[in-house]
């Protein structure tokens, strides 16, 4: 960002301006850092996506994800490759495009490392959007930014149920793992196996790999996406040294370890919301509070903060309402800023919601008349013709300058 030109600024201006797939994609060009996903349509059919960035070279043999010695000449950039060698499609031939923050293969070869979501998310995009039974109207494209599931809870437990099956022998406890047994993977406010499934994750990795990270680094751990991605991974590995306990003599076996993570999974969730599973659904253990700066300080959170709502969906859904994996209950941190559906064939049909309302000022009637709505996965009306505007007016805001 800071080591070469880096006309953002233009880009951006010409992005706006750009009426023909060339415009975009050069304008897109000019954008060097941060790395971005530049997604671009017109009402001609034309499609395009771009990850825009300049791709550092590196010496041979260096991986920049590690400290680099730059005694030794690791840290230099022989050069960056050129804009064509970038991750990038333009009018695929089955006619759409899908990002979702996810590593990309670039057809080039070049490398790409990075820090990236998890696959899940976008795999669960394309399953939908190559589906040849769906018919992309505004309301299934509504319903894809709301669904709430993905692959990744089948994914881990593939491998958790069968070890869970042999440790767990008390019938109170089975009974309390069948939601797990039947779960399709959706994070709706209903789901019991979602409030499972999240709680035993945490205590999973506690168990693993706290003893050899010591507190303070495994706080940081559950703060990343590497911990999502080694899961998987550890679960498929019963050799993993990661599942011996440094903190004591004996060795333990993934067998221990899995036993200890869904003992104090329950028993946390028994502390917290009782011992009837009806009482575990998800949306009691999931919410969403809009957190206004000064509502950080107690009593003005009960004036400006608005929520707490429970919250659908989790990590790596299409409805990515989610936050950092750890103990329940679980605060929503971060989310879909907006939501928008735009017609090209008829842009005055748009439809979009924010997550709470228009205007920032406190007992003012926008301040927060969209959140019920957004979280309900409700839309409304974007006003973008010149009649629908004039109809809609309710009033109009003058800034007049003293001179």
């Amino acid at each position: 960002f800071l080591e070469a030109e880096n006309p953002a600024l233009q880009a951006f201006y010409e992005l706006n301006r750009a009426d023909t797939r060339e415009k975009a994609r050069e304008a897109a060009s000019k954008i060097h850092a941060p790395g971005l996903n530049v997604v671009w349509a017109n009402a001609k059919d034309d499609i395009g996506w771009w990850d825009a960035a300049k791709l550092p070279q590196r010496p041979e043999g260096v991986n920049p994800t590690f400290i680099l010695d730059a005694s030794k000449g690791e840290a230099e950039k022989p050069g960056f490759y050129a804009f064509n060698f970038n991750p990038q499609e333009e009018n695929p031939a089955r006619g759409y495009i899908m990002s979702a923050n996810h590593q990309p293969k670039p057809s080039s070869g070049v490398p790409v490392p990075g820090y990236y979501n998890l696959a899940d998310r976008a795999q669960r995009l394309d399953a939908a959007l190559s589906n040849p039974k769906i018919r992309w109207d505004t309301e299934a494209a509504q319903a894809l930014q709301l669904d709430t599931g993905n692959g990744y809870g089948r994914r881990v437990l593939q491998s958790l149920l069968p070890i869970m099956q042999a440790v767990v022998t008390d019938d109170n406890e089975k009974a309390f793992m069948e939601p797990l047994t039947k779960w399709d993977g959706n994070y709706s406010t209903d789901s019991i196996a979602a409030t499972l499934f999240t709680q035993m994750l945490y205590e999973l990795s506690k168990a693993a790999m706290e003893d050899e990270l010591g507190e303070v680094q495994f706080k940081n751990l559950l703060n990343t996406r590497a911990l999502e991605a080694a899961l998987p991974l550890l679960l498929a590995d019963p050799k993993s040294p990661w599942w011996d306990n440094k903190n004591t003599k004996a060795t333990e076996s993934h067998f221990e370890i899995v036993r200890i993570a869904w003992s104090n999974t329950l028993k946390h969730l028994q502390g917290l919301y009782g011992t009837s599973l009806l009482d575990w659904r998800w949306g009691a253990a999931h919410t969403l509070t809009h957190v206004h700066p000064l509502g950080r300080q107690k009593p003005l959170n009960l004036l400006f903060n608005v929520g707490p709502f429970p919250a659908p969906g989790g990590r790596e859904t299409p409805n990515n309402l989610s936050g950092a994996i750890g103990p329940a209950p679980w605060a929503v941190s971060y989310g879909p800023s907006t939501r928008r559906v735009i017609d090209f064939a008829d842009a005055s049909r748009a439809v979009g919601i924010n997550p709470v309302g228009q205007s920032g000022v406190l007992f003012d009637k926008h301040y927060a008349d969209q959140a019920e709505r957004y979280i309900a996965g409700g839309y409304v009306p974007q006003y973008l013709s010149e009649d629908a505007v004039q109809a809609h007016t309710e009033s109009k805001l003058r800034l007049k300058p003293a001179h």
